[in-house]
């Protein structure tokens, strides 16, 4: 099947944000040479239970609630036919409903979160009679900018990560696919802004299978993540003390959907669904999301 009949400028700027609500930065369709997509989303996320280590707790400690207004631009272009680069650039206001938590003093952060750049190749594509196997590998960073890590409300852990992913793309001559993707996750320290030594931020493992229909005028899909923290501890559990929010050990289980429009040839709309429906130490979140991408070649 062509890849130029598929929809391309679908691109995953929805919910590409902090664990609460992170979709993986790669999928698995491959631009040609020279086509760029650019996405402007916005994303409104809200919970107030949350998941202090495996107990799912009515309200958020401290904040009772909080409430994530996230803006992303996203871009993706093809170097090769084989060869692509993304850029995520997420910018987070986030709020909680309680009082001011006593280790920021705060009831609000917002700022630019990770800024995470990759490279996605195709390694090998199988062609058989109805439909193609890509055999896609990838390479991604993500660079932190300074914020507050080490809080509820905290837009991030604040640390360098290095995330290497492998996985395969089957798409038939129709255009239903499935996407199989898996990452593991080196995270470096983050500063530990009160004093004292830095935290250790575990490392973590990530899976994302996504299955749906792409066309040259929509694209639809539902997708399941999962991601684990390596090591780490629960909060309010043995070794949570200071506190030490960015060491402890994240997981969640979560699913959504996403669909895309042409409005016209070179651009487009799409809106999106994600909730928590499992976790550890993460706020049982749910999110709605809504983005334009323009399309081009250059």
């Amino acid at each position: 099947m062509k890849t130029s009949k598929i929809v391309l400028g679908l691109v995953f700027g929805l919910a590409l944000t902090s664990q609460t609500n992170a979709q993986g930065l790669l999928d698995g369709f491959t631009p040609k040479k020279g086509d760029l997509s650019v996405t402007a989303s916005y994303t409104s996320s809200n919970y107030e239970k949350f998941y202090a280590g495996n107990t799912k707790m009515d309200a958020v400690p401290v904040y009772k609630e909080i409430d994530q207004n996230i803006y992303s631009l996203y871009a993706k272009y093809g170097i090769t036919n084989k060869l692509s680069v993304v850029l995520n650039a997420p910018y987070i206001s986030a709020e909680g409903n309680g009082a001011p938590y006593p280790a920021n003093t705060t009831s609000k952060q917002d700022g630019f979160q990770d800024i995470s750049i990759g490279l996605k190749y195709n390694a090998y594509t199988f062609d058989f009679e109805k439909l193609n196997l890509d055999v896609i590998t990838g390479l991604s960073v993500d660079i932190p900018t300074g914020y507050e890590a080490n809080g509820i409300l905290s837009l991030g852990n604040n640390t360098f990560s290095t995330n290497l992913t492998a996985g395969l793309h089957l798409q038939s001559n129709d255009g239903l696919f499935v996407t199989f993707l898996n990452s593991y996750q080196f995270k470096g320290d983050a500063d530990n802004t009160s004093g004292g030594a830095d935290f250790d931020v575990p490392n973590a493992y990530y899976a994302t299978t996504k299955i749906g229909y792409a066309s040259s005028a929509i694209y639809v899909e539902g997708w399941l993540d999962y991601l684990a923290s390596t090591d780490g501890v629960d909060i309010g559990g043995a070794g949570f003390a200071g506190p030490n929010f960015p060491e402890t050990k994240v997981e969640y289980t979560r699913l959504g959907a996403t669909v895309y429009k042409n409005i016209i040839p070179e651009l487009g709309a799409s809106v999106g669904f994600g909730t928590v429906v499992d976790g550890r130490n993460i706020g049982k979140s749910t999110n709605f999301s809504v983005g334009l991408t323009y399309n081009l070649n250059i």
